[in-house]
């Protein structure tokens, strides 16, 4: 197991092309996305940019997993469930 008592070398970015956004009829948005990072950790966002909107909330579920064929990466699978900031 990864100590992490030390981050000053931590590398964690969020994994592009696992963005999903879906809305439902009362406006709410649910956002999957998952961050890869180098220590083993959570790794959430209450807020997220995308496509020129932000959408902040709460996280409603994550979990952690070693990327596979990886000693040193992990990915931490989130969904945020969000409202859309109006920027008017």
């Amino acid at each position: 197991m990864a100590d992490d008592t030390d981050d000053t070398n931590g590398v964690e970015f969020i994994e592009c092309t696992s963005l999903n956004l879906s809305y439902d009829v009362m406006g709410l948005v649910t956002v999957s996305y998952t961050v890869i990072h180098n220590s083993f950790k959570f790794v959430t966002y209450n807020s997220i940019s995308a496509g020129g909107k932000s959408f902040s909330g709460y996280v409603i579920n994550a979990s952690v997993n070693a990327v596979p064929h990886s000693e040193v990466w992990y990915e931490t699978h989130v969904t945020l469930i969000a409202t859309t900031d109006v920027d008017e």
